[in-house]
């Protein structure tokens, strides 16, 4: 009993008063816990590192020029073309466009609206397309394949005017290239 109670007095003056080691041990532990917390709370304020590019939205315009295969009237076109697209982490992308040009050889002036979309260095678009100059405004579905690096692309376009003005113009097929460049940028904060 006499060892037992020498215990308990041992466990009440440890609690009362630490020993030298113990008070050692106690100050390193809440220093470290100090010195932790702030790297903590910095950490969850860092944005992570992400290699790659962002998911922004890009307003894009450009020149656009080519020819004419398979049409009545066959020639060389130049005119303008605007998107705005969604560029994914992944290297997909999709968006709005819409162009305008003259074709010197139909003497009349195209344009088109639509969809895009695609993946790193291929897409498609389509939408409708408008014929304009002659005696009514034609109208019709058009659809686009290109492949582009940097600011450069080259595509091959096919629309049908539906009830076109004259003979064997309803079909249209073109080539050309297109020089697009970035003006405007969203989501890079």
């Amino acid at each position: 009993m006499v060892a037992a109670a020498r215990g308990s007095v041992f466990v009440v003056t440890l609690l009362r008063r630490p020993s030298t080691h113990a008070r050692l041990g106690m100050t390193a532990a809440l220093l470290g816990a100090l010195f932790l917390l702030p790297r903590t709370a910095r950490a969850a304020e860092e944005q992570p590192f992400a290699i790659g590019p962002k998911s922004v939205w890009y307003l894009l315009g450009g020149v656009t020029t080519g020819g004419t295969l398979l049409a009545k009237d066959r020639g060389g076109y130049v005119g303008g073309e605007a998107s705005l697209v969604r560029l994914g982490r992944a290297g997909r992308f999709f968006g709005f466009y819409g162009d305008g040009y003259y074709d010197f050889g139909a003497k009349r002036t195209y344009t088109t609206a639509g969809f895009e979309l695609g993946y790193k260095l291929i897409g498609i678009d389509g939408g409708a397309a408008a014929r304009l100059g002659g005696d009514r405004p034609e109208w019709g579905p058009t659809g686009r394949l290109f492949i582009g690096v940097g600011i450069l692309s080259a595509y091959g376009r096919y629309a049908y005017f539906i009830d076109a003005l004259g003979a064997n113009n309803a079909h249209v097929v073109q080539v050309g290239a297109l020089v697009k460049v970035p003006m405007k940028v969203w989501g890079l904060e």
